[in-house]
């Protein structure tokens, strides 16, 4: 079993009961580690939590841990495989105000050679800011072996557990979702700027981009409401698309790139 193992320590809160709402995914059934798995850019692009939360409304995000019979840990330099007796959630911080956890086994007790699951579930409440919530995890290491003592950890860790879980909450259901890994994946790949900033009306919308397609071009409001849209062809190396915004009212927008990687996204203020 290899340290991907305890990729499951980064999402798992304190217990809840209603364990019967979360069901394992059967096809991991002979999987190790937390399926989807925490985002890592080069590790695991596609990992991460993709569905974001909305203040006020219902929020449901499961995950599918399994769980092997022994560990390999780093120990001075030297990897050491350990037999595994269980992993028990201790805590956890981080998640928005009205988000809690169900999972299975329902004591957060996960022991070796099984399979289970926890599900993100709730209703984030307006104490809650939009933005990204990252989960921070304690939890402890048990072992077989009697002369092994327990060992208290804490995730994420670059160790054990590399990449993070994010939870994105946005203000109403009017917003675009892009999860972190997404967003993450597209920012890595497309530059953007705006001349001028401030602007009057037309500006231009300069791109420097690694990948080509159609994407989507959005003007947002500060309420998250979009009042522009364009689908835009672009090129790998440098674009330029110009924007007409002479029909907006005065104020702060935020220019958004988007496609099926994530999304880009520019402050600019309209000064007419």
């Amino acid at each position: 079993m290899n340290k991907v193992l305890l990729t499951f320590l980064t999402f798992l809160p304190i217990s809840y009961s209603f364990a019967q709402n979360c069901t394992p995914n059967p096809a991991y059934q002979d999987s190790t580690g937390v399926f989807p798995m925490p985002y890592e850019p080069d590790l695991s692009p596609e990992g991460g939590i993709s569905e974001c939360a909305v203040i006020g409304e219902n929020y449901d995000f499961s995950f599918t841990v399994g769980v092997g019979d022994s560990i390999t840990i780093n120990q001075n330099g030297f990897e050491i495989t350990l037999e595994l007796e269980k992993i028990t959630i201790n805590s956890v911080s981080g998640l928005p105000v009205g988000v809690n956890v169900v999972y299975e086994p329902s004591n957060a007790v996960f022991p070796a050679s099984s399979i289970g699951c926890a599900k993100l579930t709730g209703i984030p409440t307006m104490a809650n800011p939009p933005g990204e919530y990252d989960l921070n995890i304690s939890a402890t290491i048990s072992f077989t072996s009697p002369l092994i003592p327990d060992r208290d950890v804490n995730f994420p860790d670059p160790q054990f557990a590399p990449g993070k879980y994010t939870l994105v909450l946005l203000a109403n259901a009017g917003e675009m979702c892009t999860a972190v890994s997404t967003k993450e994946q597209l920012a890595n790949k497309v530059k953007m700027s705006i001349q001028p900033n401030p602007t009057q009306g037309l500006f231009n919308v300069g791109v420097t981009a690694e990948v080509s397609g159609e994407f989507n071009l959005y003007l947002v409001d500060i309420i998250g409401q979009v009042v522009q849209s364009n689908v835009v062809k672009l090129q790998q190396g440098g674009n330029s698309v110009e924007i007409d915004g002479s029909m907006l009212n005065n104020g702060l927008y935020y220019l958004v790139l988007e496609n099926e990687l994530g999304r880009v996204t520019q402050k600019m203020i309209i000064q007419h």
